[in-house]
């Protein structure tokens, strides 16, 4: 097996003449956990986007060796007036034909969130730990989280942190995008720090 899950090239993604990210070569590893942290505009984001295939790079090649992924995005727009479980039904009954009630249920209890509720009526965290949910349901190899604790309380903060252990556990790449990467200490194999769109650090634990 390849041990690198995500391969990157020369990649680099311009608007116009702005450069926005500009990598020369870096491999993601199976099995390993990475925290990507820089400013706002750094790049982190771009990366992440051309790494699910959101947008294209304009030079470079990035190898995906993965068939499957989970992403929460750092903003998404909910269909509204949609009930929570229905959201979640069918974005499974899209991704597996696997039935998933017991474990969409399991989730909705654990994180709190009433399953005939409408999206609209929900608070900024519970639309974050939504957003969440969707991920972590299905059982993928590769997990990527861009800020996944924005809007959500201290609990939940908790809550989800819980998850990446479980997840690390279980032997999942996981890579999570931040500019406060002081919630995540001890727990990532590798701190990936970016800046005017480059890679200008890498510290490996």
């Amino acid at each position: 097996m390849n041990l690198n899950i995500i391969e990157i090239n020369n990649s680099v993604k311009k608007y116009g003449k702005t450069k926005v990210l500009d990598v020369n070569h870096f491999c993601f590893l199976h099995h390993h956990t990475y925290l990507l942290i820089g400013a706002n505009g750094a790049g982190k984001s771009t990366l992440l986007k051309l790494i699910i295939g959101l947008i294209k790079p304009s030079s470079g090649v990035i190898d995906l060796n993965v068939s499957k992924l989970a992403y929460v995005p750092e903003r998404f727009t909910f269909p509204e007036n949609i009930k929570v479980y229905d959201f979640l039904d069918k974005l499974c009954k899209v991704k597996t034909k696997e039935k998933m009630e017991d474990k969409i249920n399991y989730l909705l209890d654990w994180w709190k969130i009433d399953r005939n509720k409408k999206i609209s009526n929900l608070s900024k965290g519970m639309k974050q730990k939504l957003l969440i949910m969707q991920a972590i349901i299905l059982e993928v190899d590769l997990y990527i989280f861009d800020e996944p604790l924005n809007g959500l309380d201290i609990d939940a903060q908790n809550d989800f942190l819980n998850v990446l252990k479980h997840l690390k556990k279980l032997g999942k790449t996981i890579i999570v995008c931040t500019h406060y990467d002081k919630y995540y200490e001890g727990f990532f194999d590798h701190f990936v720090y970016f800046d005017g769109g480059k890679i200008i650090e890498v510290k490996s634990h």
